[in-house]
């Protein structure tokens, strides 16, 4: 965290305008992948073929997004689902958005399914084999996946003929479980072929060309399984895309490819996945919007469509995946008056939601015409999901594997760790609330059917690490289920694959059973994340019920500190559109006087933070706002760090004039880069309103302050607290917040 010295200075203005092209788009969405009844493998290609569950799900959340924000038209853009995804179709639709692209238009090709690997004899790579996309008709004999080098060849003719080429791929090329306590639920890897693709080519890598026209952006490297999992509504998506979609409800349109990332990477993390997203491309692509549009070309506007009117209500094409909810209200205007004013009713799906009219004539709306949503909904979700694994053991067994544990730590065979933020295990041991598990290596193994130190020391080679997971007796389970019951913030999930933190059990430096909550996912390259991989621990005693209690209490005031931080990462504002407060967050090492672009500092530098009018702004005058920038730790805490607490709401104003020209970058704050090593999270919120007791608002320590601000932005403040919510209900749109996340690392 970086503390603070308010400062204040003049720049200029400098604005870009630019112009429109086509825009085009390719949406592939495959569940369906099992052979037809009766159909017997030849074990040409594949014996299995598992579904999916949400591929269908993400790629038309992808398609609202991209109509309601980026206002790519229906007619330009092609879907291709379960069976008509197969690979003739999927080749040809490729061979479609080629030729109707002209240079300097935008396309946009948007997959989601099975990834794998296809053996390539030929290949220079050491494990000779090809990353590949599935198609929905691999069962068939002879027909063959569409390898990475295919598909680069496909790629680089789109640059060849200047079209600016945006991929996203949420799909995974390994079937490794990857180490630690996990179990993975379904995940989007199949098989590898069974044939030899023997192709020694070696095309461009595109997202390496000079031309800097191609992005690629991919849910996994190659090395990791990319998941799914449940969204907020209970409805299948890939992990990756539900990160996305959300960071897309977040971020401006304009916002950098660069940022977006980030807030996507942050987003997958604090949903408890380990998986680590890939971005393609050269710098100067990131810097430049998801698609490559100009910035300042789009506003923020949140378009509907109207789809159709059934029985007096008005079915809308938006849902779910454009974060509407009930009682949003969307309007249809002309130059001067509201003609329609609606509010929704119901949100039905990913990208249907039904309204009534409540202003004006039902007659005056037709299929096709676009809807401006017009005010500010909070969801409903919970802020912390959270895995308690059935807990039926006696006391004496707990006291049992305790002391198990203890001669495992004891062992010098073995690595024996607890810390899972800093050692990945080599050997985890685990228990799912029906049965002990064990990963070995990446690897799912039978566990012995007698636990025993003996019997565990056989599952690890020597000097590896181990990680023995204890299980929470029937009394401790029963107790923090009761307590967290109590907050509607957080979620008992039945499925540790939904959960973003799960119950974990260990030893303290006596033997005694203890307790804390660790991510669903764990990995220790993640130390530095916003969310931590794992919180202290609390000795139980598991034989007095004061003391069981006392557990459940402070995993419970655990949770709530852990909510408090996701609620603020996940929390998405009002859409603006041309109301927008078109300034974003800068750093600057005063050492060198450089911008920092890749969101990391290190103990000791000195850092200064602007704030600074986005790139091709012209969208005329900026309504004055009011700015304040605040931090939460990882412990919950959030921590004023402008304006100065005693200066009032005074210098705080934004935009800033010098002689009636618009200032478009103002310092805020500078200070030096302190322990503890991690995610810092800075937030700016920037009211039409000032926030009259802000100092005591802002600075809150862990999640018992109740304060309230007087106002409904006060009260969205004490989001994560003990007596807050996720939001205040609705309200006009009348704030933005923007956020900075950066890591602090030593030298």
């Amino acid at each position: 965290m970086v503390k603070k010295t308010l400062l204040f200075t003049l720049g200029a203005l400098f604005c870009l305008n630019c112009l429109a092209q086509e825009k085009r788009a390719l949406l592939i969405g495959i569940d369906k992948y099992e052979a037809p009844a009766g159909y017997k493998p030849t074990g040409i290609n594949r014996s299995q073929f598992g579904n999916l569950d949400g591929c269908v799900n993400d790629a038309m959340s992808i398609y609202s997004i991209i109509t309601s924000k980026f206002q790519f038209s229906e007619k330009n853009i092609d879907t291709l689902y379960n069976k008509a995804a197969g690979r003739a179709m999927i080749l040809k639709k490729f061979e479609d958005l080629l030729e109707k692209s002209k240079p300097n238009d935008f396309a946009f090709i948007y997959y989601a399914g099975h990834g794998s690997q296809v053996p390539n004899s030929l290949s220079p790579e050491s494990d000779k084999k090809d990353e590949s996309m599935v198609p929905s008709d691999t069962w068939q004999q002879g027909v063959e996946d569409i390898r990475d080098k295919e598909l680069a060849k496909i790629y680089n003719r789109f640059v060849d003929k200047g079209v600016k080429l945006t991929v996203i791929m949420d799909c995974c090329h390994s079937g490794s479980l990857s180490r630690g306590p996990i179990e993975p639920g379904k995940f989007r890897f199949i098989e590898d072929a069974k044939y030899d693709a023997k192709d020694a080519s070696k095309p461009a890598i595109p997202e390496d060309r000079k031309e800097g026209t191609f992005l690629i952006m991919s849910a996994a490297m190659d090395n990791e399984y990319a998941q799914e999992q449940m969204d907020e509504h209970q409805m299948p998506h890939g992990a990756f895309t539900i990160a996305l979609t959300q960071a897309l409800e977040q971020q401006s349109v304009n916002a950098s490819v660069a940022n977006l990332f980030t807030s996507i990477r942050a987003i997958l993390k604090s949903n408890g996945k380990k998986q680590e997203p890939v971005l393609g491309g050269l710098p100067e692509r990131q810097q430049q919007t998801l698609f490559g549009f100009e910035k300042g070309s789009l506003t923020d506007k949140s378009m509907v469509a109207v789809s159709g009117i059934e029985n007096g209500k008005v079915m809308l094409q938006g849902g779910f995946a454009l974060g509407l909810y009930k009682e949003n209200e969307l309007v249809k205007v002309t130059n001067k008056d509201t003609i329609v004013k609606l509010v929704i009713d119901s949100v039905i799906s990913v990208n249907r939601s039904i309204a009534s009219v409540i202003k004006g004539n039902i007659k005056d709306l037709k299929p096709g015409e676009l809807l401006e949503v017009t005010n500010w909904v909070s969801s409903s979700a919970p802020l912390l999901k959270v895995y308690i694994p059935t807990g039926n053991m006696s006391n004496a067994e707990i006291t049992r594997l305790a002391g198990l544990n203890k001669e495992l730590r004891q062992s010098s065979q073995i690595k024996w760790i607890n810390n899972l933020e800093k050692t990945d295990p080599y050997t985890s041991v685990y228990h799912n609330g029906t049965k002990f598990m064990v990963n070995v290596d990446g690897k799912a193994i039978a566990a012995p059917a007698n636990l025993t130190t003996a019997s565990l020391l056989q599952l690890s080679k020597k000097d590896s690490s181990f990680y023995f997971e204890l299980p929470a007796s029937k009394d401790l389970t029963t107790a923090i289920k009761e307590k967290f019951s109590e907050n509607k913030s957080f979620s008992l999930t039945t499925n540790a694959s939904d959960a973003q933190y799960i119950l974990y059990g260990t030893i303290d430096e006596e033997g005694k059973p203890a307790y804390g909550l660790r991510r669903a996912q764990t990995s220790a390259r993640d130390s530095l994340e916003s969310m931590p991989i794992q919180t202290k621990y609390f000795v139980s005693d598991n034989n007095d019920g004061d003391g069981v209690k006392a557990v459940a209490d402070k995993l419970y005031e655990t949770a709530m500190r852990l909510a408090k931080i996701r609620g603020w990462q996940q929390l998405a504002g009002p859409k603006e559109g041309d109301k927008s407060f078109p300034f974003h967050l800068e750093l600057t090492n005063n050492a060198t006087d450089k911008l920092i672009t890749n969101n990391e500092y290190y103990l000791g530098d000195n850092i200064s933070y602007h704030l600074v009018l986005n790139k091709g702004y012209d969208h005329g005058a900026i309504l004055k706002r009011y700015v304040y920038v605040f931090v939460i730790d990882k412990d919950g805490n959030m921590i004023l760090a402008y304006p100065d607490p005693n200066a009032g709401n005074r210098d705080n104003q934004f935009p800033k004039y010098d002689n009636n020209i618009l200032v478009n970058k103002v310092p805020l704050l500078d200070g030096s880069v302190e322990p503890p090593l991690g995610t810092d999270n800075y937030y700016l919120l920037a009211s039409d309103e000032p926030i009259t007791n802000y100092a005591l608002l802002f600075n809150q320590e862990g999640v018992r302050s109740a304060a309230r601000g007087g106002n409904p932005l006060g009260n969205l403040l004490n989001m994560g607290n003990e007596e807050g919510t996720r939001g205040f209900g609705k309200s006009v749109s009348n704030w933005s917040l923007i956020r900075l996340a950066v890591k602090s690392k030593s030298r």
